[in-house]
């Protein structure tokens, strides 16, 4: 770590911030149980620090006013964060018209291939390239599902948008399942849209019918499309501090990313994903994380994350908006440390207080005022005190390196820092952050830990379980030795 020319004296308290706990825009999941990690940059177990919080000006992304591009138009969407991924509910609509949704005008046509006499009977939600199986009666050798009567005839329509019988989005025409049954079912594969709309009618028209369809995989009748994984490519979002829209250009599972951190995916849970995202509008558009300090970074990608983040790296929670992340940022970094702020369920706990601390850590924040006193790249190997732990304290060595305790840290910066940290920092003052006072035999006269310590005295821990005990942390890092 390269040394602190001056510590600007624009630091927070130290006394521990804790976030409130806000009703979140995200589902009640329960609390996933928390499982210790196993990260290494190397077999040296360190992990490389970073100047950057968010990685780009947009990082503050509004829940209000997102949209998807569908068939080249724009249409409103409810967002929402659930746990490492967004997830956008599109309300369906019946698009256009058709001939067979006009009456007959002559006795005479019946069956499912006429083109009048019938109506729309509902639209159903599929996962793309699923097997679906309508059923609106019967028992044919197996439960009844769905029921009918008369004698209902039923088409199935690609998308939103009604059709004709064997049409350009006709998807399927329904037929009793067996012999001794009336009622029609359809069989098909759910189209690339993952909606589907059904049309039905009296045999012949004129007739009693009634109809109930009961889907095998999916939903019907939905009102509703819930949007998420590569779905979300096109959706458009705004920044919740400026006007500027950014849209999704890809969308990958981040298990499908590979890192240098073992177990050498981005996250193997399967529950975050990763978006390239671009501004919208002028020209040229660019990926708003392009600007990786590391020329060999790899793929300008940004992950989601619970909660908002000021340029002091202070942060709060939100019902409105939520953080979105470079991959090369600390707040990613954190995340993909093991500090998921979902984990803690529904409310911010002991993860979410962990990650933002961790921020701090990451960009050696030591006054917890957003200044970061660090090169990129920079190695640490880092743990925490949660329970259970989600990072465990590193074996030494793993192999041997010259790695040093450095600090414990808390949400408002280092809660205290060793001995050798202290040496190299050249500063003068940092508010409520105390510099050793030395004696001419290079004692500290104002150590914290001594005997009638007062409260100007220094904060020094040369070990977590000092940092821990005495002064509240909950992070704990060591660092490559650069400094005296």
């Amino acid at each position: 770590m390269k040394s602190i020319l001056r510590l600007l004296p624009a630091c927070l308290s130290v006394g521990f911030l804790v976030a409130c706990g806000v009703p979140l825009p995200e589902d009640d999941l329960p609390a996933p149980a928390l499982v210790t990690q196993d990260f290494a940059d190397g077999n040296d177990g360190s992990h490389s620090q970073g100047t950057l919080l968010h990685g780009t000006s947009y990082g503050s992304i509004a829940f209000a006013n997102a949209a998807m591009l569908r068939n080249g138009e724009r249409r409103p969407v409810t967002l929402r964060l659930e746990r490492g991924e967004l997830v956008a509910d599109l309300t369906l609509r019946v698009e256009g018209t058709t001939p067979s949704l006009t009456d007959c005008l002559v006795q005479g046509p019946s069956g499912p291939d006429r083109s009048c006499g019938l109506t729309v009977a509902g639209q159903g939600t599929c996962t793309p390239g699923a097997r679906v199986k309508l059923n609106s009666g019967g028992l044919c050798g197996g439960r009844p599902s769905g029921s009918c009567s008369g004698t209902p005839v039923m088409r199935v329509c690609s998308g939103e948008a009604p059709c004709e019988d064997q049409g350009p989005n006709h998807l399927a025409t329904g037929a009793p399942a067996c012999s001794a049954a009336t009622c029609p079912s359809a069989a098909f594969h759910c189209p690339s849209s993952g909606v589907y709309t059904v049309l039905a009618g009296a045999d012949t028209p004129g007739t009693p019918w009634s109809l109930s369809v009961d889907p095998n995989e999916g939903a019907f009748p939905a009102t509703t499309q819930e949007l998420r994984g590569t779905q979300l490519v096109g959706l458009l979002m705004r920044s919740s501090t400026s006007a500027t829209m950014l849209e999704v250009t890809e969308a990958i599972n981040a298990r499908e990313v590979a890192t240098k951190e073992s177990p050498g995916t981005w996250d193997p849970s399967g529950s975050t994903f990763l978006y390239r995202v671009q501004t919208l509008g002028g020209l040229p558009l660019s990926n708003i994380c392009d600007s990786n300090p590391d020329p060999n970074g790899g793929e300008a990608l940004a992950v989601p994350v619970r909660g908002l983040y000021d340029d002091d790296g202070v942060r709060t929670e939100s019902t409105t908006a939520f953080t979105l992340a470079c991959d090369y940022a600390v707040i990613s970094k954190c995340y993909r440390w093991g500090y998921k702020p979902w984990l803690d369920g529904a409310q911010a706990g002991p993860v979410t207080q962990a990650h933002w601390a961790c921020t701090r850590m990451a960009r050696a924040d030591y006054c917890g005022a957003g200044d970061s006193y660090t090169n990129d790249g920079t190695l640490i190997r880092l743990w925490d005190g949660l329970t259970p732990t989600i990072n465990p304290p590193p074996a030494n060595p793993i192999p041997a390196v010259s790695m040093t305790f450095e600090a414990g840290w808390k949400t408002n910066g280092a809660a205290c820092l060793s001995h050798w940290r202290w040496k190299t920092l050249q500063a003068n003052t940092c508010i409520n952050l105390n510099w050793p006072i030395y004696d001419a035999n290079g004692n500290v006269t104002n150590d914290c830990r001594s005997p009638g310590a007062t409260e100007k005295c220094s904060a020094i821990c040369d070990d977590a379980k000092e940092a821990a005990h005495l002064f509240g942390a909950t992070v704990f890092n060591e660092s490559r030795t650069n400094g005296p």
